[in-house]
């Protein structure tokens, strides 16, 4: 019985550590995925205003890196984002705009 329950807690674990969940860490998402899945409904990166993105276009926004993780923090979302993901979407954000 402790074999078994002994392999479900590492099963466990092990599926926690790759989805991102446990000790804090979010799975090793791009920006720029992360921006497509939690932001791109409200928000583009063209350099045009879309009259269905309610948010507005970010290319001309500047803001200090600060600043733009508030914000981050502050947007409404499906779920909640860590920090590192905030992070990886402001990091992505910045370099759009600087044209890379």
């Amino acid at each position: 019985m402790r074999m078994r329950c002994a392999t479900g807690l590492a099963a466990l674990i092990v599926a926690l550590a790759a989805t991102g969940c446990g000790a804090g860490r979010p799975a090793g998402r791009s920006g720029k995925a992360l921006f497509a899945q939690a932001c791109s409904f409200c928000h583009s990166l063209t350099g045009h205003d879309i009259p269905s993105k309610q948010g507005g276009d970010l290319l001309g926004v500047r803001l200090s890196r600060p600043v733009a993780l508030q914000f981050a923090r502050e947007m409404p979302v499906r779920r909640p984002l860590h920090r590192a993901e905030l992070a990886a979407i402001v990091d992505y954000i910045a370099l759009v705009q600087r044209g890379r």
